[in-house]
């Protein structure tokens, strides 16, 4: 078994150990809500508690898929895995969506019936009991999802603050209730306030996931720190024709890389695969790099064009402003 190996199959048991420790408190979150929701009289309360019971499905998800996406390049995914990962974000997102929009349909329609009682203070104080315990268990999760620099597991931690987040409007309304009794729908509207805050994370957590399977650019910053590398590296014309793509959170980077002329091309490959690990060293969420390289060619250049005895000043020149 190779480092690779090991390091995949350390950060499998990472994510399955974190991931089950939220199970286990999603289930209990989940039962107390719905029971004590159903006893205080709290819509918002019980519809708080479903969201907790959706964390289990997203956790599910993310214990199957996490066998996969960790699981090392081969023959027949020689990119790796990751979008299986990628997979897995776009279901968690999607049951955040459904869950949110049959929230909404339920608190929707009770508006038009009558106006139920207050709910008691036991709905307060499980709302804040959800508040506290699940944004712990955010923090928790987004700190082991950057060690293991897993996208998945991220988009679980916010799947808890998101959690955390709804039970706040619960613990509101309740409060609001009981000092102002005559106000009516509170809960309801609270059910409203949470049924955003469930969309606003699934979009969150969705849109990314997207990107990543339509191989949108992965990113501007890491493209633009390439470009100051390559600009700091005397042996390196220029670079140009960069591209990024995101698999499983990681970035994939192709570019061409124009060396002098005259180089051999045992000298170019050396300056370009000593680049390669350099790229690599420094920015982590750099997987793999293509390069492509080409001789610079200064007459090509409209905007300035010269002879190739005027091109090799130039960069001697270049190379002495260097540091």
């Amino acid at each position: 078994m190779n480092s690779q190996d090991v390091s995949d199959a350390a950060k499998g048991e990472v994510i399955r150990s974190v991931t089950l420790a939220g199970a286990a408190l999603n289930i209990i979150l989940a039962v107390l809500k719905i029971m004590i929701g159903k006893l205080a009289g709290s819509q918002a309360l019980v519809a708080d508690g479903v969201h907790s019971f959706s964390d289990l499905i997203t956790d599910a998800a993310i214990l199957l898929g996490s066998k996969y996406w960790t699981a090392p390049a081969d023959s027949s995914h020689p990119y790796g895995h990751g979008k299986f990962e990628t997979l897995t974000n776009v279901l968690i997102g999607v049951m955040l969506g459904l869950v949110g929009l049959g929230i909404a349909w339920d608190a929707i329609e009770t508006l038009s019936e009558t106006a139920p009682p207050p709910p008691g203070m036991m709905a307060f104080y499980a709302a804040i009991a959800s508040i506290v315990s699940k944004e712990l268990l955010y923090r928790w999760t987004l700190v082991k999802a950057r060690q293991v620099q897993s996208g998945a597991l991220k988009a679980n931690a916010w799947h808890h603050r998101s959690d955390a987040l709804s039970s706040i409007p619960v613990a509101v309304a309740v409060i609001a209730n009981a000092i102002f009794p005559s106000l009516k729908y509170l809960d309801q509207i609270a059910a409203l306030l949470v049924t955003g805050m469930i969309l606003k994370a699934a979009y969150e957590i969705l849109w990314p996931a997207l990107q990543e399977l339509t191989d949108a650019r992965g990113s501007e910053v890491v493209e633009q720190h390439l470009k100051r590398m390559a600009e700091a590296d005397k042996e390196i014309c220029e670079i140009h024709a960069i591209r990024s793509r995101m698999t499983g959170g990681s970035i994939l980077l192709d570019f061409h890389l124009l060396v002098e002329p005259t180089l051999s091309i045992e000298a170019a490959h050396t300056i370009s695969e000593r680049f390669k690990s350099q790229v690599m060293t420094e920015m982590d969420d750099v997987i793999d790099v293509v390069i492509h390289i080409e001789p610079f060619n200064c007459e090509e250049r409209i905007e300035n064009p010269c002879t190739l005895e005027e091109y090799l000043k130039q960069q001697n020149q270049r190379r002495a402003n260097k540091p």
